[in-house]
């Protein structure tokens, strides 16, 4: 077994970190808003597929059952993981999602996607 190289990406929320990953990809699939998104850090199976008429899939760790080829839904299965474990306020929990997508679009490589770093003020400072 090879073990394939990863990438972490880490900065300030909303400064593009997903945004990256997406271009790396080269398929629009991750979640996007205003303030904190990514919540659950997403690890980010890539599998380049030769045959360039290969239809890009994905699949999920926590849903090993069911094949995505549409890319909305994976963003909204992400959605829907991050809430299960993360709860629908902005908590942030350190358990990662695991999903591996396969396409032509895509080299072999581990990138993971974590929560922006926030600055949360203490009380008595500025």
């Amino acid at each position: 077994m090879i073990n394939l190289p990863r990438i972490a990406v880490c900065g300030q929320q909303s400064s593009g970190k997903s945004s990256v990953l997406e271009s790396i990809v080269g398929i629009d699939f991750l979640p996007r808003g205003s303030g904190v998104v990514t919540r659950r850090p997403l690890e980010l199976r890539l599998v380049h597929e030769a045959d360039p008429r290969t239809v890009p899939w994905a699949i999920f760790g926590e849903i090993p059952d069911r094949k995505f080829t549409d890319f909305d839904k994976v963003r909204e299965a992400i959605e829907m993981l991050t809430d299960k474990v993360a709860g629908k306020n902005k908590n942030i929990v350190d358990d990662p999602i695991t999903l591996t997508v396969h396409s032509h679009t895509c080299p072999d490589l581990t990138l993971i996607d974590l929560p922006g770093i926030t600055r949360i003020p203490l009380r008595g400072t500025d």
